[in-house]
């Protein structure tokens, strides 16, 4: 979308529903939930449910002070899309996944970028510490300046520092926690996003960064949450592929069908000529393996915890990340897995 190579973003016609029998009621906004009637409450009324699913994902994460741009509608994406000129300054706030792919596609429409974050890496939340210097050589290749370790304070205009609420204004200067003063046309804010769960207060639901649920998506007696919103067995996670396996193992609980099998954490990112993957749930701690694989010399970064594969990121070695699939998932020792990538 930001790089105008697509304008059809819809995973499904609006006529795709009337086939299923599904009836849509939108611009009506619910209000609360009463779990003990089993209820919802909207501006115009009560509508009682036999079963509900809540999937109503999350807003962006802002920075206090800041009013930049976020990603998260069409309408954000399609007005960043006409911001992103050739020799237009752009400044993200947040390294994190959303912040490096539009780095990454600005970048490519000849914009240029200054990439802010708290933390001293870029995707050090996903890939850890020493993988996390990969990426920031990527970007750094591609002509992105990084000002990592670092906090975006205030933003104000050029032509006299005075601070503004305007967002994206032209000719904006961020200011930065180390005294950085950085020239940009257009801010944006890519620090992550909240659970929408602000409407459930008061609901008898357990809600703790999400609604609290089981390994099954159940949160109470014929109450379901998948998505964005929920954090299933003690996890919350933001990928859309997690949304989709979700879904179904809830589908099924409805249905009284076998569900799905849980699918392992699973993500990718696409940026510049390089496609990064991800298969498990490594921790912070984890110890970390980092090799060359296949004829390329890909990079392939593999994790584990007490001689056990907890997971695998490549930088386009997608053959790579899918062969260690079954082992992340069964807890294969390290060593096997490692010789399963050697030449």
């Amino acid at each position: 979308m930001l790089r105008g190579e697509r304008d059809d973003p819809w995973l499904r016609a609006a006529d795709d529903y009337a086939g299923l029998d599904v009836e849509l009621r939108l611009g009506e906004r619910v209000l609360g939930l009463d779990a003990e009637q089993r209820a919802l409450r909207t501006q115009d009324a009560a509508l009682p449910y036999d079963v509900l699913v809540i999937a109503t994902g999350a807003s962006p994460r802002r920075v206090p002070g800041i009013n930049g741009r976020v990603l998260r509608t069409l309408d954000d994406s399609v007005g960043l899309r006409g911001a992103l000129r050739p020799g237009a300054r752009l400044a993200i706030i947040g390294a994190g996944l959303i912040g490096c792919e539009v780095a990454a596609s600005a970048r490519s429409l000849g914009v240029e970028v200054d990439l802010i974050d708290v933390l001293p890496g870029p995707l050090i939340r996903v890939v850890g510490a020493h993988v996390c210097d990969r990426v920031a050589d990527l970007h750094r290749a591609h002509g992105v300046r990084l000002h990592m370790s670092t906090a975006a304070t205030r933003v104000g205009t050029a032509a006299t520092g005075a601070e503004t609420a305007a967002a994206g204004a032209d000719a904006a200067e961020l200011a930065l926690a180390d005294g950085t003063v950085l020239a940009a046309d257009v801010v944006l804010e890519a620090i992550g996003a909240v659970p929408e769960t602000g409407w459930l207060e008061g609901s008898q639901l357990r809600l703790a960064d999400g609604v609290v649920c089981d390994a099954d998506g159940r949160a109470a007696e014929d109450v379901y949450a998948v998505g964005d919103v929920a954090r299933w067995d003690g996890r919350r996670s933001e990928h859309w592929t997690n949304a989709g396996w979700q879904a179904d193992r809830v589908a099924a609980a409805i249905l009284g069908q076998e569900p799905p099998p849980a699918e392992l954490a699973y993500w990718w990112s696409d940026q510049y000529d390089i496609k990064l993957q991800g298969i498990g749930a490594p921790g912070p701690d984890d110890d970390v393996h980092l090799i060359t694989w296949g004829a390329k010399a890909r990079t392939v970064a593999l994790y584990a915890r007490d001689g056990h594969l907890t997971g695998v990121v490549g930088f386009s070695a997608a053959a790579a990340v899918m062969r260690l699939r079954a082992d992340i998932a069964a807890g294969g020792a390290i060593d096997d897995a490692l010789a399963r990538l050697a030449p």
